[in-house]
Protein backbone atom coordinates (compact mmCIF):
# COMPACT_ATOMS: atom_id res chain seq x y z
CA UNK A 1 0.00 0.00 0.00
CA UNK A 2 2.59 2.56 1.01
CA UNK A 3 5.36 1.36 -1.32
CA UNK A 4 4.15 3.64 -4.11
CA UNK A 5 4.46 6.71 -1.99
CA UNK A 6 8.11 6.42 -1.18
CA UNK A 7 9.14 5.65 -4.72
CA UNK A 8 7.33 8.75 -6.01
CA UNK A 9 8.84 10.99 -3.32
CA UNK A 10 12.30 9.25 -3.30
CA UNK A 11 11.90 8.58 0.42
CA UNK A 12 13.54 5.13 0.18
CA UNK A 13 17.12 5.90 -0.76
CA UNK A 14 19.50 3.04 -1.45
CA UNK A 15 22.68 5.06 -1.99
CA UNK A 16 23.99 8.54 -2.64
CA UNK A 17 26.38 9.14 -5.52
CA UNK A 18 27.48 12.08 -7.66
CA UNK A 19 27.60 12.17 -11.46
CA UNK A 20 30.44 14.69 -11.51
CA UNK A 21 33.32 12.17 -11.61
CA UNK A 22 35.40 12.47 -14.79
CA UNK A 23 36.22 9.40 -16.90
CA UNK A 24 39.76 7.99 -16.52
CA UNK A 25 41.42 6.27 -19.49
CA UNK A 26 44.46 4.08 -18.80
CA UNK A 27 45.92 4.07 -22.33
CA UNK A 28 49.26 5.72 -23.21
CA UNK A 29 48.64 9.42 -23.91
CA UNK A 30 50.67 9.24 -27.11
CA UNK A 31 48.28 6.62 -28.53
CA UNK A 32 45.09 8.51 -27.85
CA UNK A 33 43.02 10.07 -30.59
CA UNK A 34 42.30 13.79 -30.35
CA UNK A 35 38.75 13.27 -29.09
CA UNK A 36 39.93 10.84 -26.41
CA UNK A 37 42.64 13.25 -25.32
CA UNK A 38 40.02 15.97 -25.06
CA UNK A 39 37.94 13.68 -22.81
CA UNK A 40 40.85 13.32 -20.38
CA UNK A 41 41.46 17.05 -20.29
CA UNK A 42 37.78 17.94 -20.01
CA UNK A 43 37.15 19.91 -16.79
CA UNK A 44 34.80 18.42 -14.23
CA UNK A 45 31.26 19.78 -14.60
CA UNK A 46 30.13 20.57 -11.08
CA UNK A 47 26.67 21.51 -12.33
CA UNK A 48 25.76 17.92 -13.17
CA UNK A 49 22.89 16.56 -11.06
CA UNK A 50 23.48 14.60 -7.89
CA UNK A 51 21.87 11.16 -7.75
CA UNK A 52 20.76 10.26 -4.24
CA UNK A 53 19.11 6.94 -4.97
CA UNK A 54 19.30 3.85 -7.13
CA UNK A 55 16.15 2.90 -9.07
CA UNK A 56 14.76 -0.35 -7.65
CA UNK A 57 15.12 -3.45 -9.80
CA UNK A 58 11.97 -4.49 -11.66
CA UNK A 59 10.07 -1.58 -10.12
CA UNK A 60 9.99 -3.32 -6.73
CA UNK A 61 10.85 -0.79 -4.00
CA UNK A 62 12.69 -1.78 -0.83
CA UNK A 63 10.48 -2.99 1.99
CA UNK A 64 9.44 -0.11 4.21
CA UNK A 65 9.81 -0.18 7.99
CA UNK A 66 6.81 -1.50 9.87
CA UNK A 67 4.37 1.20 10.94
CA UNK A 68 2.33 -1.13 13.13
CA UNK A 69 -0.85 -0.24 11.22
CA UNK A 70 -0.11 -1.51 7.73
CA UNK A 71 -3.08 -3.21 6.09
CA UNK A 72 -2.72 -6.77 4.89
CA UNK A 73 -5.72 -6.40 2.59
CA UNK A 74 -6.69 -3.05 1.00
CA UNK A 75 -10.17 -1.71 1.70
CA UNK A 76 -12.47 0.28 -0.57
CA UNK A 77 -11.98 3.88 0.52
CA UNK A 78 -14.32 5.61 -1.95
CA UNK A 79 -15.81 4.82 -5.38
CA UNK A 80 -13.72 6.40 -8.11
CA UNK A 81 -16.71 8.01 -9.82
CA UNK A 82 -17.74 9.70 -6.57
CA UNK A 83 -14.16 10.79 -5.86
CA UNK A 84 -13.81 12.44 -9.28
CA UNK A 85 -17.26 14.04 -8.97
CA UNK A 86 -16.31 15.57 -5.61
CA UNK A 87 -12.88 16.62 -6.87
CA UNK A 88 -14.32 18.49 -9.85
CA UNK A 89 -16.76 20.30 -7.54
CA UNK A 90 -14.14 21.22 -4.94
CA UNK A 91 -11.86 24.31 -4.72
CA UNK A 92 -8.95 21.91 -5.31
CA UNK A 93 -10.04 21.41 -8.93
CA UNK A 94 -8.93 24.95 -9.78
CA UNK A 95 -5.39 23.94 -8.78
CA UNK A 96 -5.27 20.91 -11.08
CA UNK A 97 -2.96 21.69 -14.00
CA UNK A 98 -2.96 18.19 -15.52
CA UNK A 99 -4.64 14.82 -15.10
CA UNK A 100 -3.71 11.67 -16.94
CA UNK A 101 -6.03 9.75 -19.25
CA UNK A 102 -7.19 7.33 -16.52
CA UNK A 103 -7.80 10.13 -13.98
CA UNK A 104 -5.38 8.55 -11.54
CA UNK A 105 -2.70 11.24 -11.34
CA UNK A 106 -3.27 14.96 -10.89
CA UNK A 107 -0.63 17.68 -10.98
CA UNK A 108 -1.30 20.65 -8.71
CA UNK A 109 1.58 22.89 -9.71
CA UNK A 110 0.15 25.99 -8.03
CA UNK A 111 0.50 24.29 -4.65
CA UNK A 112 3.60 22.23 -5.54
CA UNK A 113 1.54 19.07 -5.18
CA UNK A 114 0.88 15.71 -6.80
CA UNK A 115 -2.29 13.72 -6.13
CA UNK A 116 -2.33 10.02 -6.98
CA UNK A 117 -5.03 7.40 -6.54
CA UNK A 118 -4.89 3.61 -6.78
CA UNK A 119 -7.71 1.12 -7.13
CA UNK A 120 -8.49 -2.42 -8.14
CA UNK A 121 -6.98 -1.88 -11.59
CA UNK A 122 -10.21 -2.01 -13.56
CA UNK A 123 -9.86 1.63 -14.75
CA UNK A 124 -13.67 1.80 -14.86
CA UNK A 125 -15.95 4.44 -13.37
CA UNK A 126 -17.13 1.87 -10.84
CA UNK A 127 -13.56 1.16 -9.70
CA UNK A 128 -13.05 1.26 -5.94
CA UNK A 129 -10.23 3.51 -4.75
CA UNK A 130 -8.02 1.79 -2.17
CA UNK A 131 -5.19 4.30 -1.75
CA UNK A 132 -4.85 8.08 -2.09
CA UNK A 133 -1.52 9.89 -1.78
CA UNK A 134 -0.59 13.56 -1.86
CA UNK A 135 3.06 14.68 -1.91
CA UNK A 136 5.20 17.54 -3.24
CA UNK A 137 6.13 17.83 -6.90
CA UNK A 138 9.45 19.52 -6.11
CA UNK A 139 11.21 17.86 -3.17
CA UNK A 140 14.09 20.35 -3.10
CA UNK A 141 11.70 23.29 -2.93
CA UNK A 142 9.65 21.61 -0.20
CA UNK A 143 12.75 20.77 1.84
CA UNK A 144 13.37 24.49 2.42
CA UNK A 145 10.41 24.60 4.81
CA UNK A 146 11.24 21.59 6.94
CA UNK A 147 8.40 20.14 9.00
CA UNK A 148 6.20 23.23 8.75
CA UNK A 149 2.75 22.57 7.33
CA UNK A 150 2.45 25.22 4.63
CA UNK A 151 -0.85 27.02 4.05
CA UNK A 152 -1.10 25.57 0.53
CA UNK A 153 -0.60 22.06 1.92
CA UNK A 154 -3.12 22.63 4.68
CA UNK A 155 -5.62 23.66 2.00
CA UNK A 156 -4.84 20.73 -0.33
CA UNK A 157 -4.75 18.04 2.35
CA UNK A 158 -7.98 19.25 3.96
CA UNK A 159 -9.74 19.20 0.61
CA UNK A 160 -8.41 15.71 -0.19
CA UNK A 161 -9.59 14.32 3.14
CA UNK A 162 -12.96 15.97 2.50
CA UNK A 163 -13.20 14.17 -0.86
CA UNK A 164 -13.30 10.92 1.12
CA UNK A 165 -15.41 11.75 4.18
CA UNK A 166 -17.58 14.58 2.73
CA UNK A 167 -17.35 16.67 5.89
CA UNK A 168 -15.07 19.70 5.58
CA UNK A 169 -15.01 20.59 9.28
CA UNK A 170 -14.18 17.02 10.24
CA UNK A 171 -11.53 16.89 7.51
CA UNK A 172 -9.85 19.98 8.96
CA UNK A 173 -10.00 18.45 12.45
CA UNK A 174 -8.43 15.19 11.23
CA UNK A 175 -5.56 17.02 9.56
CA UNK A 176 -5.02 19.23 12.61
CA UNK A 177 -4.82 16.20 14.90
CA UNK A 178 -2.50 14.39 12.48
CA UNK A 179 -0.16 17.37 12.33
CA UNK A 180 -0.13 17.87 16.10
CA UNK A 181 0.83 14.19 16.50
CA UNK A 182 3.44 14.58 13.77
CA UNK A 183 5.11 17.60 15.38
CA UNK A 184 5.18 15.84 18.76
CA UNK A 185 7.22 13.08 17.10
CA UNK A 186 9.48 15.64 15.43
CA UNK A 187 10.19 17.27 18.79
CA UNK A 188 10.86 13.93 20.49
CA UNK A 189 12.85 12.64 17.50
CA UNK A 190 10.58 9.59 17.34
CA UNK A 191 11.06 7.69 14.08
CA UNK A 192 10.39 4.28 12.60
CA UNK A 193 12.98 1.51 12.68
CA UNK A 194 14.91 2.98 9.75
CA UNK A 195 15.75 5.97 11.97
CA UNK A 196 14.71 8.46 9.32
CA UNK A 197 10.95 8.10 8.68
CA UNK A 198 8.41 10.02 10.76
CA UNK A 199 4.91 8.55 10.68
CA UNK A 200 1.62 9.18 12.43
CA UNK A 201 -1.96 8.09 11.78
CA UNK A 202 -5.65 8.40 12.64
CA UNK A 203 -8.48 5.98 11.89
CA UNK A 204 -11.90 7.43 11.07
CA UNK A 205 -14.85 5.23 10.09
CA UNK A 206 -12.42 2.42 9.26
CA UNK A 207 -10.32 4.59 6.92
CA UNK A 208 -6.64 5.10 7.72
CA UNK A 209 -5.24 8.64 7.42
CA UNK A 210 -1.43 8.83 7.63
CA UNK A 211 1.09 11.67 7.64
CA UNK A 212 4.71 11.00 6.67
CA UNK A 213 7.97 12.90 6.92
CA UNK A 214 11.72 12.42 6.81
CA UNK A 215 14.62 13.22 9.12
CA UNK A 216 17.43 11.95 6.91
CA UNK A 217 20.84 13.26 7.94
CA UNK A 218 23.27 10.39 7.33
CA UNK A 219 24.53 11.31 3.85
CA UNK A 220 27.72 13.32 3.29
CA UNK A 221 26.22 15.06 0.25
CA UNK A 222 23.90 17.76 1.50
CA UNK A 223 21.40 17.31 -1.36
CA UNK A 224 20.73 13.76 -0.23
CA UNK A 225 19.47 14.75 3.21
CA UNK A 226 15.84 15.63 3.90
CA UNK A 227 14.25 17.06 7.02
CA UNK A 228 10.69 17.74 5.99
CA UNK A 229 7.00 16.91 6.05
CA UNK A 230 6.31 14.89 2.92
CA UNK A 231 3.10 12.99 2.39
CA UNK A 232 -0.54 12.44 3.27
CA UNK A 233 -1.95 8.98 2.51
CA UNK A 234 -5.48 7.64 2.86
CA UNK A 235 -6.20 3.92 2.69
Amino acid sequence: MVKLIFIAMSLSLASCTSLSTSKVIASEPALLQDDEQAMINEPVNNNKPVICYEPPEYDNPPELPDTGVRRETPIDVVPKELFIERLEASPLWEKVSYSNHFEREFLLEKVNGFLQIKGDGSFSKSEKITNIAYFPLDIDERNKYGHQLLDQENFAMTEIIDLVIDDHDKAAAILDQLYQQYMAKVRSNEMLSDNETIHTYIRHDGVLFELWGANRTKYDIAECNLKMLMTLTIS
